[in-house]
């Protein structure tokens, strides 16, 4: 039987698979014509959170490239009826040639990494993490392309700061995660930016720093904001649960910092005049974000939501044509 491919985590692809993929993504873009590889294939979206460019970029990108897909919400199927995971996939897989999930809750954090490990253990098609509560390689892999575009071959040099923000909303640090993994993967340069308190989690940091021995990246934390971003090429807001904090005591943390942590005009300048404006959105203005850096000439997020599309695109091409084939979990 064959055993198959699986995108759960940014580990899950080398370096290599990367820049290929990134290749194959930016010559898509260019309208480079591949024709309809996926042509009478079904691709599966199972979401337990709502979802605007995840959701509406696979779609997209499935049907560009021939194939059908069809969107799930958990409440939508017997799950909601206390019908197992096991017994879903076991479903699924017999219908669909890949399925796509996004599954969290902030309240059970884990559980939904869990979760998308369960459902690939059992699955003989892909499954690709379209964000749980540790991971978001389908971001990170838009970002990576954005962060091309923008700097070229210098792009691995080039220092991106991720700033965290304050949201009211306890957001899953997926983004930050992956884009850690990723940096370390592929020898980039990378500063995280966050108050006491709201680290990424200790295993990721070990593990990303200890890549990066091999491949030379820089992995640097620190919690003077001001000076993160100093000479900073990019900065990147985003806003994640304290991996420490829990309840209250979580809330009351954040919402302390609600006046100084968040992305600003000042800080921007502070940057450097070169300096862009990443998001992944959802954010808010005024919270993540101020309106004149999100909706300013220095900021590139429409760039990095349609990069989700020539992205997703080239990875459904390549977990089909045989490019990422073979057992890696």
């Amino acid at each position: 039987m064959t055993v198959a491919r699986h995108l759960l985590r940014m580990q899950d692809l080398s370096a290599g698979e990367m820049r290929s993929l990134l290749d194959l993504a930016e010559a898509m873009k260019r309208g480079e014509d591949t024709g309809a590889p996926l042509a009478g294939r079904c691709v599966g979206l199972l979401f337990n959170v709502p979802s605007t460019r995840t959701r509406v970029s696979f779609q997209v990108a499935a049907a560009q490239l021939g194939a059908d897909s069809f969107p799930y919400g958990v409440e939508e199927l017997r799950l909601a009826n206390r019908e197992s995971v096991e017994d879903t996939i076991g479903v699924l897989n017999r219908y669909l040639d890949a399925l796509v999930v996004r599954w969290y809750d902030m309240n059970e954090p884990g559980a939904g990494h869990e979760r998308l490990r369960t459902m690939a253990g059992l699955a003989t098609i892909p499954v690709i993490n379209a964000l749980d509560d540790e991971e978001h390689p389908c971001q990170v892999l838009a970002d990576l392309l954005t962060l091309r575009e923008l700097f070229g071959a210098e792009a691995p040099a080039r220092r991106v700061v991720y700033v965290w923000s304050y949201s009211p909303r306890q957001k899953t640090p997926g983004v930050l995660h992956s884009s850690l993994m990723a940096a370390a993967l592929l020898g980039h340069r990378v500063t995280v930016a966050h108050p006491p308190g709201f680290a990424p989690a200790e295993r990721v940091t070990r593990s990303a720093r200890a890549i990066a021995a091999r491949t030379g990246a820089d992995i640097t934390l620190t919690e003077d904001l001001e000076e993160a971003v100093r000479g900073a090429a990019a900065v990147y807001t985003l806003s994640w649960k304290s991996p420490t904090l829990t309840g209250q005591d979580e809330l009351r943390a954040r919402t302390r910092l609600a006046d100084r942590w968040r992305v600003t005009a000042p800080l921007m300048e502070r940057a450097g005049r070169e300096a862009v404006f990443l998001d992944c959105m959802p954010t808010t203005r005024g919270e993540e974000v101020d309106a004149e850096v999100k909706d300013g000439p220095r900021s590139r997020i429409f760039q990095q939501a349609e990069n989700r599309l020539h992205t997703q695109k080239a990875l459904l091409t390549q977990l089909f044509d045989g490019t990422l084939t073979g057992d890696r979990r």
